[in-house]
């Protein structure tokens, strides 16, 4: 086993020091994230349901998505669309009340019958 002297020791605590300094100064000086103001964009008009259920769609479905990803679902029946708008409810935390879900479906259901 290698002895240390007393003047290594001393010397190898000193360095170590002056590096735990400096390591410390460059962080200090490193820069940190930049914050600024956050812009939302909304959809614009022709992002939002029109005809058909529009108020209810509009309300309550494009926050989170937007009128044409709804309407390039495929054709699903009530009882599909009832435990998809339920998954969107419990799973997601959409912020309509269940007494809201049949309507929902129900504008749903007749945008898809009345598209071609």
């Amino acid at each position: 086993m290698k002895i240390i002297s007393t003047y290594s020791a001393r010397a190898a605590l000193v360095a170590l020091a002056a590096a735990t300094v400096c390591g410390t100064i460059a962080l200090a000086a490193a820069p940190g994230p930049t914050l600024g103001p956050l812009s939302v964009n909304v959809p614009s008009p022709g992002g939002y349901f029109q005809g058909t259920g529009a108020e209810i769609l509009n309300q309550h479905c494009v926050t989170c998505h937007s009128a044409g990803f709804v309407e390039r679902q495929p054709k699903l029946s009530a009882s599909t669309w009832t435990v998809e708008v339920t998954k969107m409810k419990k799973a997601f935390g959409a912020p309509y009340a269940e007494a809201d879900i049949p309507k929902i479906v129900d504008a749903l259901v007749a945008r898809q019958k009345a598209m071609k």
